[in-house]
């Protein structure tokens, strides 16, 4: 114990050194400070009398908690930070330089602009009052990255917690580490001075409890002071962290770490806006302060149920991994171009590196995304200038990224359909990060219909909250239509529950009817989506008080309605034309163009997955190839069915019939074959159960992985993804046609390339497709013309295939061991090989093992085994 207040102690005489030295060497703040301004460790370890290898650890542990300033050189120089800060009204968000000069230039940047985007960065905590005027011109929570997708209700939470009266109300915030708990303290904090609930100059405390969880004493005499004398080494009374805040607030981050007897003077103080110091017995301190809490763990087990009864507010922040992709792209850019900003530079990052952030497992959270991110960057940076690059932006390729990185890839489980719906990386090769370019919002898969699907699901909110206020039917219809004014901006994304005795007292079940009759003649939507249905109902039954009392306001681009959304637009002319006769109305085309609007944004947002049905012959044919696609694609609506050879083609094709009923799928379903009669199934099974089915036959898995991965593009139907397997897109050919170097490529059946690089892109993470067919093309042209042979289609895609997952196994450092032992007359081969494929280490900085190279000369020497008899014996 006495030990621990000798180290509390000596770390107060170091820092109160450094704080008095540069009160003394800093007289004049309109000059910038001098190079004398840190002290070494001998320096002070001198003046102190203190031992100098205990100095040196004080000041690494200040460090670490970012009280002190560090200056790399040799000697390394420290300075307090806190009252350097003071000194220049600044406020650092680093506390490493690597020269003066460096630590001279935020003084020319001026002071802290208080109004940066939330990001979950760790911000410097600091132990006095805040002095610092705020500069803020807007409402600083709107610069929070989330709040219109997944932060709303958090936010709201935080603002009642400011301005509830008096004082505000206490918070606990929960989340995992790193998620931003300090940082949204910090934002509640500068909203309270916006909205003037604090003055400027109100204090922001904040207070790590896990500090000194191990000294209660030490820990309670921190947060409430002490007395002169209240434990050895008490020298003289301090205020504590609680008088610091008074007037202001109070953020205890852990706070699961303080002990039940800080936890319960904790609560007294709530309770009654009173404390005691440690070691008084009769006096009591009155201070006004708002506490903000944080934890880790679950509050309910790691707090005290008296103090856990006090907090009123409880905002629980999500993890990184259970946020939307959106929303990480969006960290993602704001991370990148905050370090453009600093390095100067532009920041191009490849398309792979990108996937790579969004789809790992970041398990420290929005705090690890911006360190690996900070990482990567410094890295590509430090490799720029020393290979003296002089172009103007840095680029950041899969090459930057550490093992660390690597490893949480790969723990990762990829949405690969929630990514595919929210980018379109197809057609995106890299971005440019910087301070005045913003593309990513190239990435996002555009949604181009104008009625915002969030407006009904604010009429039904809407029409709840009157009815159950007390309001007329006809007021909820009146008050409903005054809101409809400005429909954009409703942007309400709360799930509403469907409350059926309410609704159908405002709805005219007729039109209910209506709408499930046609949605259950159609093969758009679901008939039993009651949300959709009471919608749309409710829509139409104020569409028809307004025709009834002559008000019309929609103005709508019709032609553009129905040139774009036919189908949508037959279905909501269908059930206008059955309400027209029922009710005696005359709906206009522009109230139809409005609803069919509705009717593709509600399509736009279903993730559509058409089934694949695949026959094979053999006894295990389907189902292999179907499960090597479902684990390479993760579409699971790939139904196998195999045909042995002495099995009768009418007990397969009763179990197909049996399986297109069962799967009932109204949209169309895929059916891939192999060969023979099974290209007629189609046909018989589609005649039998009047579902769209579409054919083809020639299956092979590089097929049936292109058609697994359209069928769950969004946005399509089954004649893109029939056209797009007949008709691939042309880029592979392109590749061999633009290049001399391939004389072999016109034996290459272009739809073969085409699915072959269209497949290996969804199947790897770190390879450029395109890029690695044609540097694996050079390789394998340079083999073939070596022992004069001639290229096969089978071998190129097995060549290809095979050497692409075995650079995505190098770089994943999970190379294949080798058990065979070499032949002599092979080395020649392997030597051949090792030099060929050089052109692969070169440009993905990799080195490529033996033992892969040796795979590569077994599947070379099984194709052409006249090599053996061709290349010269090694002795």
């Amino acid at each position: 114990m006495e030990g621990v207040v000798m180290a509390h102690l000596r770390n107060k005489k170091i820092l109160d050194f450094l704080s008095g030295y540069i009160e003394e060497k800093i007289t004049d703040v309109s000059v910038l400070p001098p190079d004398d301004l840190g002290c070494s460790t001998n320096y002070i370890a001198q003046k102190t009398g203190i031992l100098r290898n205990n100095v040196s650890m004080e000041l690494n542990l200040a460090f670490k908690r970012g009280i002190v300033i560090k200056i790399i050189g040799k000697p390394v120089l420290y300075i307090d930070k806190t009252t350097f800060e003071n000194k220049y009204n600044i406020k650092i968000s680093s506390n490493l330089f690597k020269n003066f000069d460096d630590l001279r230039n935020t003084i020319s940047e001026g002071p802290l602009n208080k109004s940066s985007l939330y990001s979950g960065c760790v911000i410097t905590t600091c132990s006095d009052v805040q002095q610092t005027p705020i500069k803020i011109s807007n409402n600083v929570f709107d610069s929070l990255i989330g709040i219109e997708d997944d932060l709303s209700t958090q936010v709201k939470q935080a603002k009642a917690a400011i301005f509830y009266p008096p004082n505000g109300l206490h918070t606990l915030i929960t989340g995992p580490t790193g998620s931003g708990k300090t940082t949204f303290a910090n934002i509640m904090y500068r909203y309270a001075v916006e909205t003037n609930k604090l003055s400027t100059k109100a204090p922001f405390i904040v207070f790590n409890c896990s500090d000194y969880a191990e000294n209660t004493q030490l820990l309670l005499s921190h947060l409430f002071g002490h007395t002169r004398g209240a434990y050895t080494g008490a020298v003289k009374e301090t205020i504590g962290l609680v008088g610091q805040a008074n007037g202001g607030i109070l953020f205890l981050d852990e706070i699961h770490r303080l002990p039940p007897e800080g936890q319960e003077m904790l609560f007294s103080l709530i309770d009654h806006g009173k404390y005691r110091k440690l070691g008084e017995t009769g006096t009591y301190h009155t201070a006004t302060v708002l506490i903000i809490a944080a934890t880790t763990e679950n509050p309910q087990s790691a707090i005290l149920k008296t103090f856990f009864r006090r907090i009123p507010i409880l905002i629980t922040l999500p993890g990184l991994n259970e946020r939307s992709l959106k929303v990480r792209m969006k960290l993602i850019n704001h991370f990148f171009q905050t370090e453009s900003q600093i390095i100067k530079k532009p920041l191009t990052v490849s398309r792979e590196v990108l996937k790579v952030l969004l789809s790992y497992n970041c398990s420290g959270n929005i705090g690890q995304l911006h360190n690996d991110i900070q990482v990567l960057c410094a890295t590509a940076f430090i490799e720029a200038t020393l290979s003296h690059v002089t172009e103007d932006t840095i680029h950041i390729k899969l090459s930057h990224i550490n093992d660390n990185l690597k490893n949480e890839f790969f723990q990762s489980s990829f949405n690969r359909q929630e990514f595919y719906k929210t980018f379109k990386f197809d057609d995106i090769k890299n971005i440019t990060f910087s301070k005045n370019i913003d593309q990513f919002n190239n990435l996002f898969q555009e949604n181009d219909c104008n009625t915002d699907n969030n407006l009904y699901e604010y009429i039904l909110k809407t029409a709840k909250y009157f009815y159950k206020n007390g309001s007329s039917i006809n007021d909820i219809k009146e008050k409903i239509y005054s809101k409809l004014a400005f429909p954009r901006n409703i942007t309400n994304k709360s799930n509403i529950k469907i409350d059926k005795d309410i609704l159908n007292k405002i709805i005219n079940t007729d039109l209910i009817n209506i709408i499930k009759n046609n949605l259950s003649a159609s093969n758009i939507f679901d008939s039993t989506d009651n949300k959709m249905i009471y919608s749309l109902a409710l829509h139409l039954e104020l569409l028809k008080d307004r025709l009834e009392n002559g008000q019309l306001t929609t103005i709508i681009n019709v032609k553009e309605i129905i040139a774009k959304y036919t189908d949508e637009f037959k279905l909501a002319q269908k059930i206008c034309n059955d309400i027209n006769k029922f009710f005696e109305l005359r709906i206009p085309l522009s109230e139809v163009a409005v609803i069919a609007s509705f009717f593709h944004t509600l399509k736009q947002n279903q993730l559509i997955i058409y089934p694949i049905i695949v026959i094979c012959h053999g006894r295990n044919t389907a189902t292999s190839m179907a499960d090597v696609v479902k684990n390479l694609i993760g579409n699971p609506e790939i139904y196998p069915i195999d045909m042995p050879l002495d099995a009768k083609i009418s007990t397969i094709l009763n179990i197909a019939i049996n399986l297109v009923k069962s799967l009932n799928s109204k949209r169309g379903l895929l059916m891939l074959v192999d060969m023979g009669s099974l290209m007629n199934f189609a046909e018989i099974i589609s005649n039998r159960t009047n579902l769209v089915i579409k054919t083809m036959g020639n299956i092979s898995t590089p097929l049936l992985l292109e058609a697994a991965r359209r069928c769950m593009m969004p946005n399509t139907t089954l004649d893109k993804i029939i056209s797009s397997l007949n008709n691939p897109p042309s880029a592979a050919q392109i590749i061999f046609d633009e290049s001399p170097m391939f004389p072999f490529y016109k034996n290459i059946d272009a739809n073969l390339l085409s699915q072959l690089i269209s497949s290996l892109s969804d199947i790897t993470i770190f390879i450029d497709v395109k890029k690695a067919v044609y540097l694996l093309s050079q390789t394998l042209n340079k083999l073939l013309s070596t022992y004069k042979l001639n290229i096969s289609e089978s071998f190129f895609v097995k060549f290809i295939f095979h050497s692409i997952c075995m650079l995505e196994r190098v770089i994943r450092k999970e190379s294949l061991p080798y058990k065979n032992v070499y032949k002599k007359k092979t080395l020649d081969l392997f030597y051949i090989m090792r030099e060929n494929f050089i052109i692969l280490e070169e440009n993905y900085g990799i080195s490529i093992p033996d033992t892969e190279i040796a795979y590569i000369v077994d599947l070379f020497l099984l194709n052409f085994p006249e090599v053996m008899n061709l290349q010269r014996c090694v002795k």
